[in-house]
């Protein structure tokens, strides 16, 4: 019985392929027009009778009259089509990319652009372009901050044009840089802050030249294992920029245009004072305009023309902080058959005026804030005349062109360059007294800086059945980064109105500085998928610089994640929509600084003749840090709620240390601290939690309430330091303790003379009084919908367990007489008998205000409203009074940092003094606030129309 009935299942098979017919077709994506290769066809009543698209997104398949054909690729929605009668012309069939937060193509590699669903890390994807289109975000960092787990992104200091300081993950350094690398198009983009005539907490960010509107999505990779394929400078995470193409399925001429005005003010008074009115009163509003317009020309699908145009003018909440610039950028695409092209290219120029307001004592804050009586070091009018800017022009450009070979062989290769001219100028004009100095001063510089990278891929596909492929890429990637900085400063003029450098009569100093960074990187790897639900990839990278010491041939990163999707299985279908479990690990490092494995001396000429003493001492040994991660996480989508759950560890070793020579080996003692050697170990864990979900929708759709959440916690702990304590002013890198933990005396009481008067605190010990870093952090808002078109928004965000060092209550504490807490105190302290139990007791109070800086080491936890947007689509109202002329009509409302709570006594809980990048030797000194503007409260109205 059981032969007869296979015999008769197998001439029903015959039958069914007998009376097949072929069906051909060309598989394309619906927004590029580009062909898909590797989609997997079948038909849905025959399911192992399936078949692959070639490289040129083709396929042949037998199918049955009354059949489904089905078509499934990763990244994009299921295709699926009944066919009562076979055609018989040439199929051409375009998939939609798809919607599900699972398919949102992500960059999570150097070697290839992925869908979530596919990927072993938690990647951040933010939807710019949507979110710029209906809100305004203050800047850049605050289009980031809030909408990716594992970091906080803010900027240091409240003027416009300020440095952004990224706070990523539980990673630690002892010395390097803490920024993620930066990629725009495929550019590696210089992200250095510039303070050539200024502070570092003053100066001009690289971040502010890409206009946010021209911003089509953001990827964050926040880790090593993730960040393995980009190599040695990738620790810190990477941030993958994609500007906007317009590309779309509709041939044609697109033009948008967006204006946006508004204004700036002090967010909240300072009270801290006796004497607050005129620092409260010299904070301005500032104005913001902008206007933007793109035009998108669609030749026919695969062939697009992008264009747009920005011009951008803010004035900050302290006088004489501007920001104007102006960009252009423009893009082109183009596929055909087997090739690919596309272009980029922009260009900014701007100027950004930066008057002093922090760090020193010629700064407007600290002169209005020290004592009752205003400007006791430097008159208004004089702070006023003085001029400190940056022009700036830059230009960016990537040529990408992509061809298949025969055996479907794919070649990739791109060009990317980032060239940036900036001149500095900080000028005190004859005729005002900036210390002993009435003849005037001026320092200019001229830098530029060069980034080129050469990225050059081979990739093939094989398919091996329906269900199992193998992907396989080699990437070779050329970097080269370049600084030049030419500078002098002069003072004392001739005479009133001549201020030219030759007409000086002294020159302090001179700057002739240069370096050069290579960096090569060979990256390979394999990515396995098994039937769109389980997906492994491994890979590995060498990298050799010039960074690098000349006895360490090259360092090796590896990396190996893996995917498993598990929702489409029978027993969850119905009840899970999305269910992803994921596991990944990977290295990535930090590169020396310049001239760390350089020994240099410096040749003399003196009265005994040629003299060589050292200059500099290198180490032929010095590695890049290492950071390895290990990641393990889960997405899950039910009942239209998703969530998201990451647990990681990291552990750095190799972390560059800077010691100290001994003279008796012929170094002096002035490169005491200079030294570099890897050996610092840091371990760092941390957990993320997201959730995204709808809570209510109405049941004719036009009304909604959706939901979004933030968790995170991370710690780190230094294991190692050299059996050395590293101190930079408060901040400790000591074995057993959290990175730059705070360390220093507090006030153990007053201390009095013979006679019982109060004469100063008593200082204890140094003792670690908390870190720089949250341990938990976060964000919350809500999406309302109503009447279809109206849209409320609202991002709150959140710290708990930093500490910052408020530098600016404790100068005014223990130098001035404004700071009312302290001036009360002595006020009633003045009115007691020394020796009596009350003076003693006030001045016990009193001494917590004196020198020891752990009295000023305050706690920074905040919850603020970050962002609060009304939108209102007018769409298809204008679309009806023009006559289709307007496509689009969008008019919003945005208020940025609207509230805090807080309880820093300072200003601001979220400030820096150091500027977000570190570009010196020795450890960092970290959440140190010194007389930072804070960050000011902002409105801004746009008005958003398409044609």
């Amino acid at each position: 019985m059981n032969r007869i009935f296979t015999i008769l299942v197998f001439f029903m098979c015959l039958t069914a392929v007998a009376n097949a017919q072929l069906i051909k077709g060309v598989l394309y994506d619906k927004t590029t027009g580009q062909q898909i290769p590797g989609a997997s066809v079948w038909p849905k009543e025959r399911s192992k009778s399936g078949v692959i698209t070639d490289a040129q997104g083709k396929f042949s398949i037998h199918l049955n009259g009354g059949e489904h054909l089905i078509i499934r690729m990763v990244g994009y929605k299921d295709f699926q089509k009944h066919y009562a009668i076979v055609p018989s012309d040439l199929q051409e069939i375009y998939l939609e990319p798809g919607l599900a937060l699972n398919e949102v193509m992500v960059t999570a590699s150097l070697a290839n652009s992925r869908s979530k669903k596919a990927i072993g890390t938690n990647v951040d994807h933010i939807n710019a372009a949507d979110i710029v289109a209906t809100t305004n975000p203050a800047s850049l960092a605050s289009l980031v901050n809030g909408r990716i787990s594992g970091a906080q992104v803010y900027n240091t200091n409240g003027k416009v044009g300020m440095p952004i300081r990224f706070d990523i993950r539980s990673a630690a350094t002892f010395s390097m840089e803490r920024d993620p690398l930066i990629f725009i198009d495929g550019v590696r983009y210089n992200n250095g802050n510039t303070a050539d005539v200024n502070s570092s907490q003053e100066a001009m960010s690289a971040l502010n030249d890409l206009p946010m509107n021209d911003i089509e999505s953001i990827d964050v990779i926040k880790g090593p294992a993730a960040a393995a394929s980009y190599g040695a400078e990738a620790a810190n995470g990477v941030v993958i920029i994609q500007t906007k193409r317009g590309l779309s399925t509709k041939k044609g001429v697109a033009v948008n245009v967006k204006y946006t005005g508004g204004f700036n003010e002090l967010a909240n008074k300072y009270d801290q004072f006796v004497n607050n009115g005129p620092l409260n009163d010299f904070f301005i509003k500032g104005q913001q305009h902008q206007l933007y317009t793109n035009l998108t020309a669609q030749f026919e699908p695969g062939n697009s023309l992008f264009f747009s145009a920005n011009t951008n003018k803010n004035t900050g909440i302290i006088p004489g902080n501007t920001d104007d610039r102006q960009t252009i950028r423009a893009g082109y695409e183009f596929t055909k058959d087997r090739f690919k092209l596309s272009l980029t290219a922009g260009y900014v120029n701007g100027k950004l005026s930066i008057p002093q307001s922090a760090s020193g004592r010629d700064d407007a804050i600290w002169n209005l804030m020290r004592d009752q009586s205003p400007w006791p070091f430097i008159s208004e009018e004089s702070w006023r005349a003085i001029q400190k800017e940056y022009q700036n022009d830059r230009f960016t450009g990537s040529l990408k062109l992509g061809y298949t070979l025969p055996l479907e062989i794919k070649v990739e290769t791109l060009l990317g360059f980032d060239l940036n001219q900036i001149d500095g100028l900080n000028y005190l004009p004859y005729g005002y007294l900036q210390g002993t100095n009435n003849t005037g001063s001026k320092q200019v510089s001229n830098r530029k800086n060069e980034n080129m990278n050469w990225d050059f891929k081979l990739s093939r596909n094989f398919v091996f059945d329906p269900k199992w492929q193998l992907n396989v890429s080699l990437l070779s990637q050329l970097t080269r980064a370049t600084e030049k900085v030419d500078g002098i400063s002069v003072r004392n003029f001739a005479t009133p109105g001549i201020s030219n450098i030759a007409s000086a009569a002294e020159i302090l100093s001179t700057t002739d500085t240069y370096f050069e960074k290579r960096t090569h990187g060979l990256y390979g790897e394999a990515f396995l998928n098994y039937d769109n639900r389980l997906f492994v990839n491994a890979g590995v990278r060498r990298d050799v610089s010039n960074m690098i010491g000349r006895n360490v041939a090259s360092i090796w990163y590896p990396t190996v994640s893996a995917a498993y999707n598990i929702a489409d299985m029978g027993f969850l279908q119905g009840k899970v929509e999305e269910w992803k479990l994921r596991a990944a690990y990977g290295e990535s490092g930090r590169l020396p600084y310049p001239n760390d494995a350089q020994t240099a001396y410096l040749v003399e000429n003196s009265s005994f003749g040629t003299v060589v003493r050292p200059l500099r001492k290198g180490n032929p040994d010095i590695k890049p840090e290492r950071t390895g991660e290990l990641e393990f996480g889960t997405d899950i989508t039910i009942f239209k709620q998703k969530i998201g759950f990451t647990y990681y560890r990291q552990n750095t070793r190799d972390a560059i240390v800077y010691t100290t020579l001994l003279p008796s080996l012929g170094w002096p003692s002035s490169l005491s601290g200079d030294y570099p050697e890897n050996i610092g170990k840091i371990k760092g864990q941390g957990i993320e939690v997201t959730y995204n979900g709808r809570l209510f929708t109405s049941t004719n759709k036009k009304h909604s309430l959706d939901l979004f959440a933030i968790f995170n916690h991370q710690s780190n702990e230094v294991v190692n330091a050299g059996g050395r304590e590293l101190l930079n002013t408060v901040n400790l890198i000591r074995e057993g303790l959290p990175a730059f933990a705070f360390y220093t005396g507090v006030a153990e009481g007053a201390v009095f003379n013979g006679s019982g008067v109060y004469t100063g605190a008593k200082e204890s010990a140094p003792q670690v009084l908390g870190k720089p870093f949250p341990t938990f952090n976060g964000s919350f808002g809500f999406n309302l919908q109503l009447i279809s078109n109206f849209h409320l928004q609202s991002l709150f965000t959140y710290s708990q367990g930093a500490k910052v060092y408020n530098i600016s209550m404790r100068n005014v504490a223990s130098q001035g007489t404004n700071f009312k807490a302290s001036e009360a105190l002595k006020a009633k302290l003045a009115t007691q008998t020394p020796g009596s139990a009350d003076y003693i007791a006030t001045a016990n109070e009193l001494s917590k205000y004196a020198g020891p800086r752990g009295n000023f080491i305050e706690k920074a936890d905040f919850i603020r409203l970050s962002n609060l947007t009304l939108s209102y689509d007018l769409g298809s109202w204008a679309k009806a009074q023009t006559k289709g002329l307007l496509k689009r009509c969008v008019v919003s409302v945005t208020g940025n940092n609207l509230w805090l709570k807080t309880n820093y006594g300072g200003a601001e809980p979220q400030i820096d003094s150091q500027g977000g990048s570190k570009r010196t030797r020795g450890i960092s000194y970290l959440s140190s606030d010194w007389t930072a503007v804070p960050a000011p409260r902002s409105y801004a109205f746009s008005l958003n129309i398409g044609f």
